[in-house]
């Protein structure tokens, strides 16, 4: 049978029998041997139904000189045609069912000089069933692609408002991903809202990033962040109260990342750097 990326031939189930039926008399009359074998050998050239007829490809064997030629037949099966394929159209289905075992098609080897020919044919019926197969495998795949790139951009939406709402900013980074969650699951469609069960297993981690993004370029600049957190006049007020100047700090530091609440530990690493020396 050729290759997917071959042409296929494509003759009607009478012509495809009487050729079959035919082929050991054909051969016989160019003093051909036709042997119960098979070409292992790759195939080197290949002829198909009707372009090249079953008189021409025997001639041809006997013009190369080929010591024997082989004749094979291929039944139509089912279960091989839809493989693993799930959701096929019954109408397409039933149709395939109707040929379960019918002839399907013939081919003709032999070798010449070294050289590996085949010729084939086929039914037209099993073409037309391969090719509303493969389209409609190429319906389900281009669907599938579709369904697949509307959850994925859900989900980015979805992390994305996560990232930018408020709530899930000033909630303590070591309690954060309840809340994430949370604000994910409000906004599920339905149970089966493929794109959101994304966006709770990606949100809390890219939400940890923005968070840790943020607050690295508050890092990177502490010098600066400290001297203008001192030129607050409520931080003035309350350099000499601890409690009080580190609330001032954590407002100030919650105001210059875009919302983002510290961890106690930076709170604290902060209000040590940046405290009033006597």
């Amino acid at each position: 049978m050729p290759d997917d990326d071959e042409v296929p031939s494509t003759v009607t189930p009478a012509e495809l029998r009487a050729m079959l039926e035919r082929a050991p008399l054909e051969a016989a009359g160019r003093n051909l041997r036709l042997l119960p074998a098979m070409v292992v050998k790759n195939t080197d050239v290949l002829f198909a139904a009707p372009e090249v007829t079953l008189d021409d490809a025997l001639d041809i064997a006997s013009h190369v000189g080929a010591a024997f030629v082989t004749l094979g037949e291929r039944t139509f099966d089912l279960a091989e045609f839809l493989g693993d394929a799930e959701g096929v159209p019954a109408s397409l289905r039933n149709n395939a069912a109707s040929h379960d075992g019918d002839l399907e098609g013939m081919d003709l080897q032999f070798i010449g000089a070294g050289v590996s020919y085949a010729w084939w044919a086929a039914v037209d019926w099993s073409q037309e069933l391969t090719a509303e197969l493969e389209e409609w495998q190429e319906d389900a795949d281009e669907k599938r692609d579709r369904e697949r790139r509307e959850r994925l951009a859900r989900a980015q939406q979805l992390i994305q408002a996560a990232i930018e709402d408020a709530g899930v900013r000033a909630a303590k980074p070591m309690s954060r991903k309840p809340v994430v969650e949370a604000f994910i699951r409000s906004r599920m469609e339905s149970r089966n809202d493929v794109g959101a069960e994304y966006a709770l297993r990606w949100a809390p981690q890219r939400v940890a990033e923005e968070w840790r993004s943020a607050y690295a370029l508050l890092d990177n600049s502490a010098k600066v962040f400290i001297s203008d957190l001192h030129e607050l006049p409520e931080w003035q007020r309350a350099k000499w109260k601890p409690s009080v100047r580190r609330d001032v700090l954590l407002r100030y530091a919650v105001s210059r990342t875009g919302g983002w609440a510290p961890t106690d530990k930076w709170l604290k690493d902060m209000d040590a750097k940046s405290a009033p020396t006597t």
